[in-house]
């Protein structure tokens, strides 16, 4: 009662420090999180022209773009992976950004898209290739594009399909529309740029005469071999005054960071590795009982980590470590424990027997393409199927009576059924198991071609050749223990905590095989060597140089990065293009050394100059612009400075490809006068059609594109 008493004395003060703690809280959330008053809210991830993109428009139309992606890979039997997804948010940031682009620049040419020419895309007879190739849209009598298929198409967007969202149907038309409207967008600012290009006669001409004048010369070579680079003294500021100079080829466009990590492989023991081995053993004797593959494809199926094939293989077509002993050892014996690969493998011998690399086929096809499945007619079909089924196997009908009357396969009506000889690998995997490894001669089997078609088929004659074998295997794959990841996660712990200083970590490294990524961008989410590794991406970008991070645990390892430069965007620090610019800078202090040598030697030709300095004068004959080529190897600046240089007299030094050059210009011979130029306008025209297709990516480049996608992915 009396600490009850105390606490109501002093209720005022205990209320005071409760709200002092609930506005620390409040105020240290504000200035941590994302979203904070203090810091403000972004609502955009990024802006084209001083544009938004609000992350509401971007998010929905990845979410439609992600749906789009998986609906198709589902119909693929595959699902949508990490990678993907950052492909796909890529993919809408490119597409909503070029939007944003070239939406002003159509309005600004007066380009436009009518509702009529989208009509005549879809059902005209300019049909769009994107719409006449799409197989729904085709006849089923002649296989050639039908526009009465789109109109119906067109009718039916509302009645979406069983299992289908609602709207999803008039969904993928309209994004399939809009795609195709701006593909005509693209087409019409593609054709605006080329039919405004104009190569004049005067042009033509003088690009006849560039490839056809010739001229004789002398040249005196000084190589830069002569030069040893041990006595060429580089600085930095060498390197920095030659970026600079040449600033347009150094230039980078985006912020870059160089980064190394070491890498601890999540790996199994040898203790984990026996511990499998081990696990399998105690499965043999009960996996030994099966006297039946049907047996062993039940066992399998309980137990084991891989599927049961049925397929029997031939030697050749194996890749087991002990593929030998399936063909030597009896029938329901067991091989292993192995290990082959990640797994350990304990594999029975199920069945062995010939098998035919081909066989010949007769089957009766039913189509049901474009039915729906609560259409009666399907039901009926099916109801055919099994009653034509029943009538060969069970009263001995004739099979290719039945199939002159009943198939759907054109084909297949003319021959009484008979398809031929088939080979291994020719059908369906389904389709192909039936009638290689499982068809008994003569027997009626069914079979499904893709989702839209039912064969009824029988085996009538084989070859077979070649000895198979049918493996059930036991798998389990080798995975590390608790233990074993509790001990490398420790050594990464360990050594993250040791290594936190810059040198450090490099010594530490070296012993530890550490890798460098030379160059990432912020928008990246690869790293070459790991993988899919988006917040160690983020992680490096948000630290400086010299940070060691902590663990990130990325695809099966541990790792522990180190920031090695920061590269903003714009000419580059000298340490980040050192090694590259060298060789370029070395090459310019021998120019200045070798140069200085001719200047020296006070030569009035190149026969003097060359006997001053101790090397050949060389003739060069025939020479053009068209074909810069001389002995020692392509030199175009040199063959122009012949050009340029008045006949008789010595040129300036030329930095050519192997050396310094100088040349002395003996004759030009000038082409003869031509009265039409037209080949050589449409090869320049032509090389310009070519070029225009870049028109796209120039305005790309001028537009003012901010990308912030870095703060919310």
């Amino acid at each position: 009662m009396a600490l009850i008493g105390t606490i109501r004395k002093r209720s005022g003060l205990l209320i005071f420090l409760i709200g002092l703690s609930i506005v620390g809280f409040l105020v240290m959330d504000m200035t941590n999180s994302q979203g904070s008053v203090l810091k403000g809210r972004k609502d955009s991830v990024g802006k084209v022209n001083g544009e938004k993109i609000a992350y509401t428009d971007f998010n929905k139309k990845y979410e439609d773009n992600l749906k789009n992606a998986e609906d198709q890979m589902r119909s693929q039997g595959q699902s949508i992976g990490d990678d993907q997804r950052n492909y796909i948010r890529t993919q809408t940031w490119t597409e909503m950004v070029n939007e944003l682009i070239f939406k002003n620049v159509y309005e600004n040419l007066g380009i436009n898209v009518t509702n009529e020419e989208m009509s005549e895309l879809a059902t005209g007879q300019n049909v769009s290739p994107s719409i006449a190739n799409v197989p729904i849209f085709k006849s089923q009598q002649t296989g050639q594009f039908d526009p009465a298929n789109v109109r119906l198409y067109l009718t039916q967007l509302d009645r979406d399909d069983e299992g289908e969202e609602p709207g999803s149907k008039r969904k993928r038309w309209n994004a399939f529309e809009k795609q195709l409207k701006q593909g005509q967008y693209q087409q019409k600012y593609n054709n605006l740029i080329t039919k405004g290009l104009y190569v004049p006669t005067w042009m033509a001409e003088m690009t006849y005469n560039d490839q056809s004048r010739l001229v004789d010369f002398k040249y005196v070579l000084l190589p830069f071999v002569d030069v040893k680079d041990a006595d060429v003294k580089i600085s930095d500021d060498d390197i920095k005054t030659y970026v600079g100079a040449h600033a347009a080829k150094y230039k980078v466009e985006d912020e870059t960071r160089k980064f190394s990590f070491v890498a601890f492989d999540i790996a199994p023991s040898s203790g984990d590795s026996a511990r499998t081995i081990q696990s399998l053993e105690e499965k043999r004797a009960e996996f030994a009982k099966g006297e039946k593959a049907s047996d062993d494809s039940l066992f399998v199926k309980l137990y084991s980590e891989t599927p049961f094939d049925e397929v029997y293989y031939d030697k050749d077509k194996l890749t087991s470590p002990v593929k030998d002993s399936f063909f030597t050892q009896p029938v329901k014996s067991i091989v292993g424990p192995y290990i082959d690969g990640k797994f350990v493998k304990l594999a029975k011998i199920s069945d062995r027997k010939m098998i035919s690399d081909s066989v010949r086929v007769r089957e009766i096809a039913f189509s049901f393409a474009g039915m729906k499945q609560d259409d009666p007619s399907v039901a009926a079909k099916f109801k055919l199927i099994d009653s034509i089924q029943k009538a060969v196997d069970s009263l001995h009908a004739d099979f290719g009576a039945l199939a002159a009357q009943f198939s759907d396969d054109p084909m297949g009506k003319m021959k009484a059924g008979d398809i031929g000889w088939v080979k291994q690998g020719e059908k369906e995997t389904y389709y192909n198991n039936v009638i290689f490894y499982r068809a008994v001669k003569g027997k009626t089997y069914r079979t499904f071609s893709g989702n839209d078609r039912i064969n009824l088929i029988q085996v009538i004659e084989d070859k077979p050749s070649k000895a198979a074998v049918q493996i059930s295997y036991l798998t389990k794959e080798i995975i590390p223990s608790p233990e074993t990841e509790r001990a490398i996660y420790g050594n990464a712990t360990t050594f993250a905590s040791e290594n936190q200083a810059e040198a450090k970590f490099r010594e530490a490294g070296k012993k530890l095989n550490a890798k460098t990524i030379e160059s990432i961008k912020k928008d990246e989410f690869q790293v070459q060597g790991l993988g899919s590794s988006r917040e160690l991406i983020k992680w490096v970008f948000n630290g400086k140089k010299g940070d060691v991070s902590s663990i990130f645990t990325v695809d099966k390892k541990h790792v522990v990065a180190l920031v090695e430069q920061v590269r903003a965007a714009g000419l580059p620090d000298v340490d980040a293009v050192r090694e590259q610019v060298k060789p370029e800078v070395l090459r310019e202090k021998k120019f200045e050394l070798l140069s200085k040598k001719v200047t020296d030697a006070k030569a009035n030709n190149v026969d003097e100059l060359a006997s001053k300095l101790g090397k050949p004068a060389i003739d060069a004959t025939h020479i053009s612009f068209a074909s810069p080529a001389l002995g020692v190897g392509y030199e175009p600046k040199v063959v122009g400075a012949a050009f340029a240089t008045a006949k008789g007299k010595l040129s300036v030094p030329v930095k050519g490809n192997e050396g310094v050059y100088v040349v002395q210009t003996v004759a030009v011979q000038e082409p003869a006068k031509q009265t039409d130029y037209s080949v050589y306008s449409f090869q320049m025209n032509q090389q310009l059609q070519g070029k225009a297709r870049y028109a796209s990516e120039v305005q790309k480049k001028l537009a003012k594109v901010v990308d912030d996608r870095f703060d919310f992915f």
